[in-house]
C-alpha cells in the first residue's frame, strides 16, 4: 500500500474556493521548492482526477472506431467490419470539447473587462481637466481597481483551465500513438518512415497542443475588433476609416505572409522527417558506420538535408519576422494616422481623446493572432488457398502467376498448410524462398491477399523467435521474464536447457547484468539465447512456437544442446515451426520424431510439405556430410517433391509497429546558444526606442508650438519604432538561423566521433531527441520566445518609468512592490528550476520506452504482451504528467500574485492622480499617459514571466545540446595519415592484447597473441561469447585496449587515423544493417565505383543478379533498414559490397550465419576467388566455413588455446576444434 506524503497528494481536489482562486493551495509545493526538497518525481502532486493518464486514455479510446480489437487474430471479422474514419479533430471534439467551449465563457469575460479600462480612462482624464466632484474620481478609480482585479482572475484561471485541457490531450494524443503502434497493422504503418512516426509522437503532439491555448482567439478577436471600432468611432467619427483602411491591408498582407510560411513549414517539415529518419538509421547500424568509415560521408548527407530544412527555415523565420514587424508597427501607424486625420478636419486634440484612442488602437495589436499562428489432435494453425503481401498486391492479371512482378514485394502465393497440435515443423529453403515471411504471415506481419487463415490459439497468442534479436535495454533477467512472476527453480532450469549457465557466470553480475540498447553488450549467441529464454519462461503454456533460425547465431555443440533440452524437451507437446537453412544440421535433429513434418519453399510457392514417410528421412540422415557439401538443396527438394503433399490450417491476420523519442532535462543557457555579443546586438534596438520616447516625454517641447508639430514630432518616433523594429525582427531571424546552423554542425559531429561505448551506455531514444524535438525547439520555438521576453521586459521598464515621470508620487508605491515582486520571483525561480527538471528527466524514459517497444513490436504482439507495455507507457506518462502539472500550477501560483500586483499599480495611479489633482495641478496629458502605461502592465509583468517561463523551459534544449557536443566522449583524434600506400600485404600481429570493455567488467581479451601473414586465410572459431567478435572490434579501433598491441605491416594501429584504418579493411558483419534508398547507394554508399557493370558483376558474383532485377535494378528502393530483403540476403549485399572495396584485409563476422549451405558455398568460392590476395579473417560457427582456410584460430573465454591448420586440428582426437567439428 503506497501511502502518499502530504506534499504528494492533489491539494486542489480538497481546497476551498478562496484558495482556488488564489492558488494557495499549492504553497506546501512552493514551500517545498524552496528549500530545495524537489529532487525527485515522488515529490510532485499526484494528478487531480480529470487528468488521470488511465482514464484519459480509456475516454480516448472508448468508441469503437477508435479501439484497436483485442483478438488480434480474427482477421476475416476485422476485414468485414466496415469501419468508419474518425479523424484526431473529431476525437479531440468528442473527448473534450465541451470543457474546452465553455471555457470560453471565461475569456468573454476577461476580453469585455479589457475595455472597461480606456472608458474608465477617458472618463478619469475628463475629471482631472473638469471641476467635477472627488466623489466621480474615486468611483472611476473604483472602476477600475475591480476591472482590473476580476479581468486578472478570469485570465489567470481562463489560462490555467486551457493548460489543463492540453495536458489532458497530450496525454490522450501521446497513449493514442503508442497503443496504435502496439496494435496497427504492420502494412498500414508502413506507409511511414521511423522519422515520420518519431515526429508524430514528439512535435506534431507538441503542435497540436501548443495550438489549444490560441483557439479561443478566431471567436475573441472579432468581437474584440468590432468593440474597438465602435469606442474609436465614438472618439473621432468616420475618420477612422483611413486607419480602418491601413489595419485591412496589413490584415491581408499579414495573411499572405502567412500562407507563405505554412508553405515553407510544410516544406521545412518534410526535409526534417528525411533527416530524422537517417540519423535514426545510422544510430541504428553505428557500428556499421564506424566499421566502415563512413562518419564523414553520412555526415555530409545529414547535412546536406539540413541544408534543405534550414533554407525553407529561413525563408519561415525571414516572413515571420514580417510578421513581427507588422503586429509591432500597425498600431502605432493606425494611431498616427488617425489622429492627422482628425486633426487636419479641424477637430482639437484633447488629452483624454488621445490617451483613450491611444489605449484602444492598441488592442488592434492583438489581430495578428487571427492569422499566426483447441479430444483429437486440434488443428493448431490451418490456411487454405492463402495469399499474402508485405503491403503491394500485384496486378490482377498477376495473381496466379509463379513469379513477382518487376519493383514488386514478394508474395507468398497458393497456400494449403495444416499443422495439427504438438507438431514439430520444420521449414527448409534458400535464401530469400519466404520461410521468414511464413512465419511474419502467421503472426500477422503480412497483408492476406487471397484465401483464408486461421490459428486455433489465438487467445493464448503466439511465441516467437525473431531472426534478429530483440532485447530490451534492461537487465538479462527482466529481459527473460517480461513481467512474470520469478519461479526460481524453472528459471535455473531453462537457463541450464539454453546453455546459459556457464555465461552467467562470467558476466559481472551474472543475470543482473545490464545487456544495454538492443542487447549490444551481449554477443550474437548469447543475445540468440535469451530471446529462447524469453518465449520458454514467461510463455511456457504457449500452444505454438514460431522460431526463425534462432541456432545460427551458435556453434553446433550448443545448438544441439539447445535442441534437444529446449526446442524438443522443455517446449516438447507444443507446436513448433522451425525455420532454418541448415538442413545438413538440423536433420540430425530430426530423428525419431513421429510428429515431425517438413515443408520445402523455393521462391515463396510451397513445393511439398508434410511427409509420414519417415523413412525417406532417415535415408537422408544416413547419408555423409560430403553428399550434402556436392549436391545442391534445390536437386535434393525436388527429388523429394512428388513424394510429398501439402498441408492445411492457418492463423488471422493485423496489427504491428510505430516510432518515437524524445526528450528531455532542463536548464537556462542563453548565451551558449547565441553570444553575449548577440544579446547585445538585440536588445539595442529595443532601448534605443524606449529612449527615444522616454526622452519626448520628459524633453517636452515648449507649448507654443501647434498640434501638427507635436504630430510631426510623433512621427518621427513612429518612424524610429518602425526601423528598430524591423532591425529588432530581422536581427533575431537571422541571429535564430545561424545559432541553429551552429549547434547541429557542431552535435553532429561530437556524436558521430563518439565512441561505442557512448552508443552501448546511451539510450537511443536520448540521442534522437536531440536531433528531432530539441533542435526543432532550438530552430523555431527559441528564437521566437526570446524575442518577445526581450520586447516584454523592455516594455515593461519603459512603463515603470514613464509611470514615475507622470506621477512621481507613484514612485512611493513603487519601492514595496518591487521588494515584493523580487522575493515572489525568486520563491517561484527556486520551485519552477526543479519541476522543469523533473519534468525533463520523466520525458526520455517515455520515448526510449515507445522507440524500444517499436523496435520489438513484432516480437511483442504475437505474444500478447501489448497490454503490458501499453500499461507500462501509460505509468511513464503518468509520471511526467504530475511533473509538468505541478509546473503549470506554480507558474499560475505566480501568475495570479503578478497580476494582483498589477492591479495594485493601476489603482496606486488612478488614486496618485486623483490626490495630485485635489492637493497641486497636474496636467491631463501626463495623467493619461501615466494611466495608459500602467493599464498595460497587468498584461506587461503577466506577460514577462509567460514569456520568461517559456524562454527558460525552451533552453533546456540548448542545456542538453551544449551538454552533448562538450561532454561526450570522443575516438582518439590522431590525425596522422600514412603517406606511402597502407597496408601492402595485410600483415597482421596481435601482441599480448587485453580488453575491457567496462571498468567493473572482467577482460573479454585477455593476453591475446598471434600473427598472421599477408594473403593468409585465417578462421576464427570458438564458444559463444569466447571473444571472438572482440578481436574484430579491436583490429578496426571501435574500443581502446588495456594493454598490447596491434601491428598491421609494421605499424602499430594507434599511430594512424582511425578514418584510414578502417577505410583499408572491409568488414561483413554479423548483423547486417542496410540504409533507407536504393540499391545503388547501399551498393556504393560512397560514390567510388560509376561503372553499373561493377555492381551488376557484384551483385551476380553473390548470387543476387536475380533478386536485384525482381526488385526493379540498381535504382529500386530498399526499405526502410532494408527490409525488402531477408536477413541472408541482406548479408549478400554486404558481401557485394566488400567486393567493389579494393583493401588488403577483409573480415567477415558470421557472413554466412543467415544463409543456406548452397549461399554459404557460393561465398566461400567469392572469397577464394576475388579475395585471393587479400588477407581475410572468417569467425564462422559452421566448421566447414573455415574449412578451406590455411590457419584456425580457437577462442575460449577471451584466450587463444589453439592455433593452426584444420587438418592439423583434425586429426588431434582432443583438440577442442576437432571437437567442434565432431558435433
Amino acid at each position: 500500500v503506497t501511502v502518499r506524503s502530504m506534499t504528494s497528494e492533489c491539494h486542489e481536489e480538497s481546497a476551498g474556493c478562496f484558495s482556488k482562486l488564489f492558488f494557495c493551495w499549492a504553497q506546501p509545493l512552493m514551500k517545498k521548492g524552496a528549500k530545495k526538497l524537489l529532487n525527485k518525481e515522488s515529490c510532485v502532486y499526484f494528478l487531480p482526477q480529470d487528468l488521470n493518464t488511465k482514464t484519459l486514455s480509456e475516454k480516448f479510446t472508448s468508441d469503437p472506431q477508435n479501439q484497436p480489437n483485442n483478438s488480434q487474430f480474427e482477421y476475416q471479422r476485422l476485414e468485414n467490419k466496415a469501419t468508419k474514419s474518425r479523424t484526431v479533430l473529431k476525437s479531440l471534439h468528442r473527448n473534450f470539447g465541451r470543457t474546452y467551449y465553455l471555457l470560453g465563457l471565461l475569456k468573454f469575460g476577461s476580453d469585455m473587462l479589457g475595455f472597461a479600462g480606456p472608458i474608465l480612462l477617458n472618463y478619469l482624464v475628463k475629471y482631472v481637466e473638469s471641476n467635477e466632484p472627488t466623489i466621480h474620481g474615486c468611483y472611476y478609480a473604483g472602476g477600475l481597481f475591480l476591472s482590473s482585479f476580476i479581468g486578472a482572475l478570469l485570465s489567470t484561471h481562463f489560462d490555467y483551465q486551457v493548460n489543463k485541457v492540453s495536458l489532458r490531450i497530450k496525454t490522450s494524443l501521446i497513449t493514442a500513438v503508442f497503443n496504435k503502434s502496439m496494435l496497427a497493422k504492420p502494412v498500414s504503418l508502413a506507409q511511414f518512415s521511423t522519422g515520420e512516426i518519431t515526429n508524430f509522437m514528439s512535435t506534431d503532439v507538441n503542435r497540436i497542443v501548443n495550438f489549444c491555448p490560441s483557439f479561443h482567439q478566431f471567436w475573441s478577436l472579432p468581437i474584440q475588433v468590432v468593440i474597438t471600432l465602435v469606442l474609436l468611432y465614438q472618439q473621432v467619427g468616420v475618420r477612422l476609416q483611413a486607419g480602418l483602411v491601413l489595419a485591412l491591408l496589413m490584415i491581408l498582407f499579414n495573411r499572405y505572409l502567412a500562407k507563405k510560411m505554412g508553405e515553407y513549414n510544410k516544406d521545412m517539415m518534410g526535409h526534417k522527417d528525411d533527416r530524422v529518419k537517417l540519423m535514426t538509421e545510422i544510430l541504428l547500424g553505428i557500428r556499421v558506420v564506424k566499421f566502415n568509415a563512413w562518419e564523414n560521408l553520412l555526415s555530409d548527407r545529414i547535412n546536406s538535408i539540413r541544408a534543405k530544412e534550414l533554407k525553407s527555415l529561413k525563408g519561415l523565420k525571414y516572413f515571420d519576422a514580417g510578421c513581427v514587424y507588422l503586429w509591432a508597427t500597425t498600431p502605432v501607424l493606425i494611431t498616427l494616422l488617425t489622429f492627422s486625420i482628425y486633426s487636419i478636419t479641424g477637430h482639437q486634440l484633447t488629452a483624454a481623446k488621445v490617451c483613450c484612442v491611444g489605449w484602444i488602437t492598441y488592442i488592434l495589436n492583438y489581430l495578428k493572432k487571427i492569422f499566426q499562428n483447441n479430444r483429437a489432435k486440434k488443428k493448431v494453425l490451418r490456411i487454405e488457398n492463402g495469399t499474402f503481401s508485405w503491403g503491394f498486391p500485384p496486378p490482377a492479371e498477376d495473381m496466379n502467376g509463379l513469379h513477382q512482378v518487376q519493383g514488386q514485394d514478394q508474395l507468398l502465393r497458393d497456400l494449403d498448410i495444416t499443422i495439427k497440435e504438438g507438431e514439430l515443423v520444420g521449414v527448409v529453403g534458400t535464401v530469400g524462398a519466404g520461410k521468414s515471411s511464413l512465419l511474419s504471415a502467421i503472426s500477422a506481419r503480412m497483408e492476406r491477399l487471397d484465401g483464408s487463415i486461421h490459428c486455433g490459439c489465438h487467445d493464448d497468442g503466439i511465441a516467437i523467435v525473431m531472426q534478429e534479436s530483440w532485447l530490451q535495454h534492461a537487465t538479462i533477467r527482466d529481459n527473460i521474464l517480461w513481467g512474470s512472476e520469478y519461479d526460481a527453480a524453472f528459471y535455473l532450469q531453462v537457463v541450464q536447457c539454453c546453455a546459459l549457465k556457464e555465461d552467467f557466470a562470467v558476466l559481472p553480475s551474472g543475470d543482473s547484468t545490464e545487456v544495454g540498447e538492443n542487447g549490444v553488450t551481449l554477443s550474437g549467441g548469447q543475445k540468440a539465447r535469451v530471446v529462447i529464454l524469453i518465449s520458454s519462461v514467461y510463455l511456457q503454456r504457449k500452444k505454438l512456437y514460431l522460431l526463425d533460425d534462432p541456432l545460427a547465431a551458435v556453434d553446433q555443440h550448443v545448438a544441439g544442446h539447445i535442441f534437444h533440452e529446449c526446442i524438443d524437451g522443455l517446449l516438447g507437446g507444443t507446436t513448433r515451426i522451425l525455420c532454418t537453412h541448415h538442413t545438413n544440421v538440423h536433420f540430425k535433429f530430426f530423428q525419431n520424431y513421429s510428429t515431425l513434418k517438413i515443408i520445402i519453399w523455393i521462391y515463396a510457392f510451397l513445393v511439398s510439405a508434410s511427409f509420414y514417410a519417415i523413412q525417406f528421412i532417415q535415408a537422408l540422415l544416413q547419408a555423409p556430410i560430403s553428399f550434402f557439401d556436392a549436391t545442391p538443396l534445390g536437386r535434393i527438394i525436388n527429388r523429394c517433391s512428388s513424394d510429398l503433399y501439402t498441408i492445411d490450417d492457418f492463423l488471422p491476420f493485423m496489427l504491428n509497429i510505430f516510432l518515437a523519442q524524445i526528450t528531455a532535462v532542463l536548464g537556462t543557457i542563453i548565451i551558449t546558444c547565441y553570444g553575449l555579443p548577440w544579446v547585445a546586438v538585440l536588445l539595442l534596438p529595443l532601448a534605443v526606442l524606449k529612449g527615444l520616447q522616454i526622452a519626448f516625454v520628459i524633453l517636452k517641447p515648449p507649448i507654443t508650438h501647434n498640434v501638427m508639430w507635436y504630430l510631426m514630432v510623433y512621427g518621427i518616433i513612429a518612424a524610429s519604432n518602425s526601423i528598430f523594429t524591423l532591425i529588432r525582427a530581422f536581427t533575431f531571424a537571422y541571429g535564430g538561423i545561424r545559432a541553429a546552423t551552429r549547434m547541429h554542425v557542431k552535435l553532429l559531429a561530437s556524436i558521430m566521433k563518439a565512441p561505442i561505448s557512448f552508443f552501448d551506455a546511451t539510450p537511443l531514444g536520448r540521442i534522437i531527441n536531440r536531433f528531432s524535438s530539441d533542435l526543432y525547439t532550438i530552430d523555431d520555438f527559441l528564437p521566437f520566445m526570446l524575442n518577445i521576453f526581450l520586447a516584454q521586459i523592455t516594455a515593461v521598464l519603459g512603463t515603470i518609468i514613464i509611470t514615475c515621470y507622470g506621477l512621481p508620487w507613484f514612485a512611493v508605491l513603487l519601492l514595496p512592490l518591487a521588494v515584493c515582486y523580487y522575493y515572489i520571483q525568486y520563491y517561484y525561480r527556486l520551485t519552477s528550476r526543479e519541476l522543469k527538471r523533473l519534468s525533463s528527466i520523466s520525458l526520455s524514459p517515455i520515448y526510449a520506452h515507445f522507440n524500444e517497444s517499436l523496435m520489438g513490436v513484432s516480437t511483442i504482439r504475437p505474444f500478447n504482451r501489448s497490454s503490458s507495455f501499453i500499461n507500462h507507457n501509460m505509468e511513464l506518462v503518468d509520471r511526467n504528467q504530475r511533473c509538468n502539472y505541478s509546473t503549470l500550477v506554480a507558474q499560475k501560483w505566480l501568475g495570479v500574485r503578478l497580476q494582483m500586483m498589477g492591479v495594485v499599480m493601476v489603482t496606486g495611479v488612478a488614486v496618485t492622480a486623483i490626490v495630485q489633482h485635489e492637493v497641486q495641478f497636474i496636467s491631463p496629458g501626463m495623467v493619461g499617459l501615466a494611466l495608459s502605461y500602467a493599464l498595460s502592465v497587468t498584461g506587461g509583468l503577466s506577460g514577462v514571466i509567460t514569456s520568461f517561463t517559456e524562454t527558460e523551459k525552451h533552453m533546456v534544449a540548448v542545456e542538453r545540446q551544449s551538454y552533448y557536443i562538450n561532454n561526450v566522449p570522443q575516438e582518439r583524434g590522431i590525425s596522422t595519415r600514412l603517406s606511402s600506400p597502407w597496408p601492402l600485404d595485410g600483415a597482421i600481429e596481435f601482441k599480448e592484447v587485453c580488453l575491457r570493455y567496462r571498468p567493473n567488467l572482467p577482460l573479454a581479451l585477455d593476453g591475446v597473441s598471434f600473427q598472421i601473414a599477408g594473403g593468409e586465410k585465417v578462421g576464427i572459431v570458438g564458444r559463444t561469447g569466447g571473444g571472438k567478435s572482440s578481436l574484430f572490434l579491436v583490429l578496426f579501433g571501435l574500443v581502446p585496449t588495456t594493454g598490447g598491441a596491434v601491428i598491421i605491416d609494421g605499424v602499430n594501429i594507434r599511430k594512424i587515423s582511425t578514418d584510414q584504418l578502417r577505410g583499408e579493411m572491409a568488414i561483413i558483419p554479423q548483423d547486417p544493417f542496410l540504409f533507407s534508398g536504393s540499391l545503388r547507394a547501399n551498393l556504393d554508399p560512397t560514390g567510388a565505383v560509376c561503372a553499373d557493370e561493377r555492381l551488376w558483376w557484384a551483385l551476380e558474383s553473390c548470387g543476387l543478379r536475380g533478386v536485384a532485377e525482381q526488385m526493379g535494378g540498381l535504382d529500386s528502393n530498399m526499405g526502410e533498414r532494408g527490409q525488402r530483403l531477408s536477413a541472408g540476403q541482406r548479408q549478400l549485399l554486404c558481401l557485394a559490397r566488400a567486393l567493389l572495396r579494393k583493401v588488403k584485409i577483409v573480415c567477415l563476422d558470421e557472413a554466412t550465419a543467415n544463409v543456406d549451405l548452397e549461399s554459404d558455398r557460393l561465398i566461400q568460392e567469392t572469397i577464394l576467388t576475388h579475395f585471393k590476395r587479400c588477407t581475410v579473417l572468417t569467425i564462422a560457427h559452421r566448421i566447414d566455413s573455415v574449412m578451406r582456410s590455411d590457419r584456425v584460430i580457437v577462442m575460449d573465454n577471451g584466450h587463444v588455446i589453439e592455433i593452426g591448420e584444420p587438418s592439423q586440428l583434425l586429426n588431434q582426437p582432443m583438440s577442442f576444434f576437432a571437437q567442434l567439428a565432431n558435433q
